[in-house]
């Protein structure tokens, strides 16, 4: 249990941390103004929560999804965000059980077919939960005749979150992986 909270913590912190440096970089960075949905940093941690914590991430990702636009700017939707929230963080599950259907489990060996260490397999699983993601929220958002502000859910929109959902999980992936691989070299240097 205690193992639970504390995945669900950092969880929570990591997706809120990238919602605010998004946000930033969305609204203060003068290249990047208004462009922020070509890049959207929320969506690697929900893809690298669940591929490295399992699904004890779920709740924490959700309580973010939540909280991350309210403290950035509370009157950032103009709709109710618990249905589109959940189907965003569920994108991840759900592409992970359909991997795991056609024989592709995510293992942490190297015969594994899908290998979470391998950045290859977690660029496909982001490839698909950015799609299910982009799909679904729209999907729902067409339905229920909700859009954000001054756009219309179409094709175009599906589109740009997909590219967004991708560009932003490769930049934080490609971030950590540059800030931790000197990090992890001298841990294993000082085991030797």
């Amino acid at each position: 249990m205690q193992n639970f909270f504390i995945v669900s913590i950092t969880s929570f912190i990591f997706s809120t941390v990238l919602w605010i440096i998004w946000h930033f970089l969305d609204t203060h960075v003068l290249f990047f103004e208004g462009d922020g949905v070509f890049f959207y940093f929320p969506h690697a941690a929900r893809v690298l929560c669940i591929v490295y914590f399992g699904y004890k991430a779920i709740p924490g990702l959700y309580l973010a999804e939540l909280f991350g636009p309210y403290i950035i700017d509370p009157g950032f939707y103009t709709f109710s965000i618990y249905i589109p929230s959940l189907i965003s963080v569920m994108a991840v599950p759900l592409t992970l059980s359909m991997l795991n259907s056609l024989g592709f489990t995510l293992g942490h060996t190297i015969s594994s077919p899908l290998n979470s260490r391998n950045y290859k397999h977690i660029f496909l699983i982001t490839f698909i939960s950015s799609f299910f993601n982009s799909l679904l929220v729209n999907l729902y958002l067409s339905r229920n005749n909700l859009s954000f502000p001054n756009t219309i859910t179409d094709i175009d929109q599906v589109f740009r979150f997909f590219i967004g959902d991708v560009i932003g999980t490769f930049s934080i992936f490609l971030f950590l992986a540059l800030l931790l691989k000197p990090i992890l070299r001298q841990a294993k240097i000082n085991n030797s």
